[in-house]
């Protein structure tokens, strides 16, 4: 009997490494390679940012470049190869948020009454002002509806246009510009509150 081809193995990695089997063309190996070679560093960063942690970003851009590698074949165009990778990490991020508020929803269950006493207000410092506005924010961000979080993020966070947005997600033009534009106003709504609530706290 003819022996089975060797699958070969390559290291997709940030700063863990992860062991993916290879078919054993060298063509598509490099290609892989490739795209984990220019993209990881970007990608990792941009899921640091929407998570705040670095073991849940490091996790993630491990599971984004797996189905990455298992969708190969669908990557056509060498020069796509950006916007179909930050298509597979908003959407991957989105289940994985998903995900997380079930749990959460599941472990929350209602405290006893107690008589908490609360503590003197304290004057916050600008820096602990700022912080407070980007935790708040990006709260926010995860609350809003799928398509208005996954508009907002490639657009602002990573610059993608409206077309290249709207090819990504399979929606017109305009459903791009209207989902983008109420995002806005639900984070200017909520940082307005925020802002006037500390303007509050110092007078």
């Amino acid at each position: 009997m003819p022996s089975m081809p060797q699958r070969k193995t390559t290291t997709v990695t940030t700063k863990r490494r992860l062991r993916v089997p290879r078919p054993s063309d060298d063509r598509v190996v490099d290609r892989f390679d490739a795209l984990v070679r220019n993209h990881s560093r970007e990608i990792h960063g941009f899921l640091l940012k929407l998570t705040g942690n670095h073991c849940d970003a490091e996790e993630l851009a491990q599971d984004v470049f797996v189905k990455a590698f298992r969708r190969l074949e669908t990557l056509r165009e060498r020069g796509a190869a950006r916007s179909w990778l930050f298509t597979i990490a908003v959407n991957h991020f989105n289940d994985w948020l998903k995900q997380r508020r079930q749990v959460a929803l599941r472990a929350t269950r209602p405290l006893p009454d107690a008589d908490v006493v609360d503590p003197a207000p304290q004057q916050p410092s600008g820096e602990l002002m700022a912080r407070e506005l980007s935790r708040t924010l990006m709260t926010a961000i995860h609350t809003l509806p799928e398509r208005q979080r996954t508009v907002l993020l490639l657009f602002c966070a990573k610059g993608f246009d409206y077309a290249a947005i709207a090819e990504m997600l399979g929606i017109s033009t305009d459903a791009v510009k209207m989902s983008l534009f109420h995002a806005r106003q639900k984070l200017r709504s909520r940082a307005d509150r925020i802002l006037g609530r500390e303007e509050h706290a110092v007078e």
